[in-house]
């Protein structure tokens, strides 16, 4: 299935570099545009070709193995990137660090996982039990596709290519950011999940645990993104173009927030299969982003981007994936879910408004310099961290057993 799914990458990557030049505004010539645009795309096709046993090791509970080493190569990459930069080295050196960064990473973790599991190397009689619920896989991750990688080329079509690069450019932070949070409460999901997946527990009160853990993390981050993003983007592009306004900003804090919250809730639907039951969810959720996102863009610019992630995820997506984990794996009233998340959303309300009427009051300190900037946003994320602990610790009692399992794992 890997092997399909990279061939079939390979070749729409090869399709799509022929077509690109045509719509990208580039300095070079065709074909130095579709080259780089192939480059770019291949050694993500060949990386398939080299993942299939690190899930193995996954499944196994044993990520860490390849995970230290994975994270060790992004950091390296992270080095030569800016080395790269500094030293004005050709543009194709940002290419190839880009490349061998993932096929390094797939590699090792690769050599780790056949090493570990020997019988992997054999080639036995083939199992096609995989291949009947594949597909659903493979549509919740076209979907999500669908869902967050849109935007840019409706932006383009409406607005032009230079916003999309604007539009781009938040999206960047934003997600990425997104995703180092979501990965922090993805890391323990294997444990979490294998105890939403066993017959023997039915745990809700650790979900709640995993659950407060997501929604802290989140409040955190998307607090910070919605009151500092409007000066740094600026700051950091040097262009009055890239001029963030404070609505954009607050929809793509409620992104983030949402984006993280919800990882509890697939955690335990997909580890116990449902998300076969929630492939016509996967259909909508796309569709309802697509036509948003047409809709809200050619009325409200960029504004209407952000503003179609966020009506879908939380209509479609909150609607039907928290109902069906709490019908089917802990046989409970979905209600039970909406009051949490509802009063833990208010929370973050309250905190990131508090922290914007601060961060105002000191704005000419602020944007002074780069500097100041940095002082200040670190400053404002240890109060956010605090003053969310205070909150959730006072009013959760599920968010003090966390801490209570946490305070035993560290006295053990």
């Amino acid at each position: 299935m890997f092997r399909r799914t990279g061939l079939v990458v390979i070749a729409v990557s090869a399709v799509a570099s022929l077509l690109f030049p045509f719509f990208a505004e580039s300095p070079m010539d065709y074909l130095q545009t579709a080259g780089v645009f192939m480059l770019l795309a291949l050694p993500y096709g060949i990386s398939y070709f080299l993942m299939g046993p690190n899930f193995v090791i996954m499944a196994d509970q044993k990520e860490y193995r390849i995970n230290i080493w994975i994270q060790s190569i992004s950091i390296l990459r992270m080095v030569l990137m800016i080395t790269a930069i500094l030293l004005k080295m050709p543009f194709l050196t940002i290419l190839l660090i880009e490349g061998a960064n993932i096929l390094c990473a797939n590699f090792t973790a690769r050599r780790i996982a056949l090493n570990a599991y020997p019988w992997l190397k054999d080639t036995g009689e083939k199992d096609n039990r995989f291949a009947s619920k594949a597909r659903y896989a493979v549509i919740q991750r076209l979907s999500e596709l669908a869902t967050t990688q849109t935007d840019n080329i409706v932006v383009t079509g409406f607005m032009g290519y230079a916003m999309s690069s604007v539009y781009g450019t938040y999206s960047y932070l934003s997600d990425n950011i997104g995703k180092i949070t979501q990965t922090m409460v993805q890391s323990p999901m294997n444990s979490f999940g294998n105890l939403f997946n066993s017959d023997k527990v039915r745990s809700f009160s650790v979900f709640t645990e995993f659950f407060n853990f997501s929604t802290f993390v989140s409040t955190i981050v998307a607090c910070e993104i919605f009151i500092v993003m409007p000066q740094f983007v600026p700051m950091w592009m040097r262009n009055p173009l890239y001029q963030t306004s404070l609505p954009i900003c607050f929809f793509l804090a409620c992104n983030i927030f949402y984006m993280t919250s919800r990882q509890p809730v697939m955690i335990a639907r997909d580890t116990n299969g449902l998300y076969v039951n929630a492939k016509n969810n996967a259909y909508l959720l796309a569709a309802v982003k697509i036509i948003l996102s047409v809709i809200l863009v050619s009325r409200f610019g960029l504004l209407g981007a952000a503003m179609a992630t966020t009506f879908a995820y939380w209509t479609v997506d909150l609607s039907y994936n928290p109902g069906l984990v709490y019908r089917e794996v802990f046989g409970l009233p979905v209600s039970r879910y909406y009051r949490m998340f509802l009063l833990r959303f208010a929370i973050a309300l309250v905190l990131g408004g508090a922290g914007w009427f601060c961060w105002q009051r000191f704005i000419p300190y602020v944007s002074s310099s780069l500097i100041h900037f940095v002082i200040s946003a670190l400053i404002l994320g240890i109060a956010l961290s605090v003053s969310a602990f205070a909150v959730y610790t006072i009013m959760f009692a599920s968010f003090r057993s966390l801490l209570q399992r946490l305070m035993s794992v560290l006295r053990r």
